[in-house]
């Protein structure tokens, strides 16, 4: 025969498919299946004690004991975790308040429960349930006083002899109570934070597979693409058998678009490198001259074709000197300049920049005319094969140039970040700590 799990049969069927929301409700209605269970123990214990226990005392236990398996219900049937948990608190509290009233009025023995239910909710509601019935408890803890010293109250159905041993059995039972669905929750967020640990230990072992695989695949493409260029190379060189005008123009295409896919490939073996933990740098003292020069003159030629100024405004900072890998700092400022020249309007400005960013850091900006970055897609500027939009456009780019250079940057302790407004162009920059004394 088939075994059935109580606890799973209160999760709303609507939800069983999401593994999150399950796992909520099943937390939600153990709690509350503990709460009845806590009742039900405290009446025993009140007949054990007051075996003349009077009717309308029971009938209060009995609606205490059944309301949050009610409520636990109500939730399965709505899948609306808030209207459960403040309808049953708030019969809760009523029923308590019903109880106390017609067993002492603020001095019943009762009292206790109603701390125990606010921290009992305070365990596994949120904020605005918290709220919502504190204050409801509030305003019932002020209108049982307002009825015991306005003599509103009627005789305690308990007696005097049994009350004492009442109130120590409702705190003990209270106490009982709130360590009991405490540690239902407790297990409950183990195995929750042990779920989660196997997942991001599986999701780390995919993303170190994936950039073993990628690596492997980026030295696989790259053998080919270099014998395709090479075997182009050849061909237009031949001096020998010379290429007429149009079969130059096509071996140019066929060594133009090699170019660029093998660009790709690296780009994509630099990132698995990178996010594999196998991309090292080696910091030394560097000339800040040494990595703004090489980069401008190598994208001198393309802001030459479209009418672009190149500006070093360095000035007495180009010889300061920073602590970096310069391979990797010259190949983190290439980026942000050819994205300044290929993302800029023909005739524009690309301007160099350095100044003092604080805590012993030089900042080397780099600012466009271009059209800069909506501030919708802002966030995702540095994630890696995010191009913002500009697939379909005719500027070519895999969207990895600067996801690897903010990974450089912080390799090399550094820090990197931007400023950019629609229409009014960006300022990219990088920091770089600055070595003091000789």
């Amino acid at each position: 025969m088939r075994k059935v799990n109580v606890i799973t049969w209160f999760v709303p069927p609507s939800v069983r498919g999401d593994p999150r929301k399950t796992t909520r409700h099943k937390g939600i209605a153990k709690s509350m299946l503990a709460v009845s269970l806590g009742a039900a123990i405290m009446f025993l214990t009140f007949l054990w004690v007051h075996p003349d226990l009077p009717a309308v005392e029971c009938a209060l236990f009995i609606a205490a004991v059944v309301t949050p398996a009610l409520g636990a219900l109500l939730i399965r049937e709505t899948a609306d975790i808030t209207l459960g948990l403040v309808t049953t608190n708030i019969a809760g509290i009523v029923i308590l308040a019903v109880w106390a009233f017609v067993t002492g009025g603020i001095m019943s023995v009762v009292l206790p429960v109603f701390l125990a239910n606010i921290a009992l909710l305070s365990t596994f509601g949120n904020v605005a349930i918290l709220v919502v019935t504190g204050t409801f408890l509030l305003v019932a803890l002020v209108l049982l006083y307002l009825a015991t010293v306005t003599g509103l109250i009627p005789e305690s159905l308990d007696p005097t002899s049994v009350r004492p041993a009442l109130m120590l059995l409702s705190m003990l039972c209270s106490v009982g109570g709130v360590v009991l669905v405490g540690i239902v929750l407790f297990r409950e967020r183990a195995d929750v934070k042990a779920r989660l640990i196997a997942a991001r230990d599986a999701a780390e072992q995919s993303s170190r597979a994936k950039s073993v695989f990628l690596t492997s695949m980026s030295h696989e493409l790259r053998t080919p693409l270099n014998a395709v260029l090479g075997f182009a190379e050849l061909i237009q060189s031949d001096g020998e058998k010379p290429l007429d005008e149009e079969q130059s123009q096509r071996v140019g295409h066929i060594q133009n678009a090699g170019q660029y896919l093998l660009g790709l490939v690296t780009q994509v073996l630099e990132m698995s490198r990178i996010e594999a933990g196998g991309m090292t740098v080696k910091p030394g003292r560097v000339r800040v001259d040494r990595i703004i020069a090489p980069c401008l003159s190598m994208v001198e030629l393309e802001a030459r074709r479209k009418g672009i100024s190149l500006l070093d405004d360095c000035g007495g900072y180009a010889g300061s000197e920073v602590q970096a890998d310069l391979t990797r700092a010259k190949q983190v400022l290439l980026s942000l300049l050819s994205n300044a020249v290929k993302y800029n309007r023909d005739g524009g400005t690309v301007r160099v920049t350095c100044a003092p960013a604080g805590a012993g850091y030089l900042r080397i900006a780099v600012a466009d005319t271009g059209t800069g970055i909506p501030s919708e897609k802002q966030a995702e500027l540095f994630e890696p094969f995010s191009r913002l939009g500009a697939e379909a456009g005719a500027i070519q780019g895999a969207g990895l140039g600067l996801a690897i250079a903010k990974r450089l940057t912080e390799l090399m302790q550094g820090r990197i970040g931007f400023e950019s407004a629609d229409g009014k162009g960006s300022t990219f920059w990088v920091e770089l700590k600055l070595v003091q004394g000789p």
